[in-house]
């Protein structure tokens, strides 16, 4: 993509953050690789004149990992009341988060695990599953990679004590919505939380400049994605691991 083609990408992405939803990229403005999502993304960041205060991660279908920003003005702690107005669609995805406690800058060689750990701390939390398409699911995957991935809110509890050597694969998570069962926890497809946030700092470290001090990481969820509606009030209870709460008063 030439840089016109992602600027004009970035303004269609950054005009539907503020009005209505779009149907698709404009066709001569679509990406066609992973380094042309970052590129749009990047660009839709400096228009908003945001800040990344995380990221999402997952596996990529072309190998390694990919991941997504989430605006540091997107970022709550729980308990978190968020208008349902600033949304377009509200999905929830019940999710273990990594908080860097102390900046990992750009370098040459891999951090290891315990080098990642050591400044980490592990967060329950819930993303906010939002779109700028109509139809997100009806897309190519690289335009909604373009888009953050769909992120629209991360909230997170408390740090965690005492989780190391746990099953982080398969937590024991309990969903309700306004007090009834909401989502069940399936456990987490993509595997070890822990070996994608290492991932996700390796890879931010080595072509995206760094994780700064403070950032999330949050690595897929382990309840699916499920819609909910205005007014509602969402508690995830991670056992050992905390509790989460989120509610979108309308």
């Amino acid at each position: 993509m030439s840089p016109e083609q992602i600027e004009t990408a970035a303004a269609a992405l950054a005009t539907a953050r503020q009005g209505q939803p779009i149907s698709r990229l404009p066709e001569t403005a679509r990406p066609q690789s992973e380094a042309e999502c970052y590129a749009i993304q990047d660009a839709v960041l400096r228009r908003l004149r945001e800040n990344v205060g995380g990221y999402k991660v997952g596996f990529s279908p072309e190998g390694g990992i990919f991941c997504a920003p989430i605006y540091a003005s997107k970022v709550h702690a729980s308990p978190a009341r968020l208008p349902a107005r600033d949304f377009h669609l509200i999905g929830i995805e019940c999710e273990i988060g990594f908080r860097v406690n102390q900046a990992l800058p750009a370098r040459a060689t891999p951090y290891s695990r315990d080098e990642v750990l050591a400044v980490a701390s592990l967060h329950p939390t819930i993303e906010v599953v939002d779109s700028r398409y109509q139809d997100f699911r009806s897309l190519d995957r690289l335009q909604v990679l373009a888009d953050n991935f769909s992120n629209g809110a991360l909230v997170y509890g408390a740090a965690a004590t005492g989780w190391q050597g746990m099953d982080l694969v398969h937590p024991p998570i309990a969903v309700t919505a306004d007090g009834k069962p909401f989502a069940d926890c399936t456990g987490l497809r993509a595997g070890d939380p822990i070996g994608l946030f290492v991932e996700l700092v390796n890879f931010v470290a080595s072509k995206r400049g760094g994780v700064s001090a403070g950032a999330f990481v949050t690595t897929g969820t382990h309840t699916g994605m499920v819609f909910t509606e205005p007014g509602v009030t969402i508690r995830a209870a991670y056992g050992p691991l905390g509790r989460v709460e989120v509610s979108f008063p309308p």
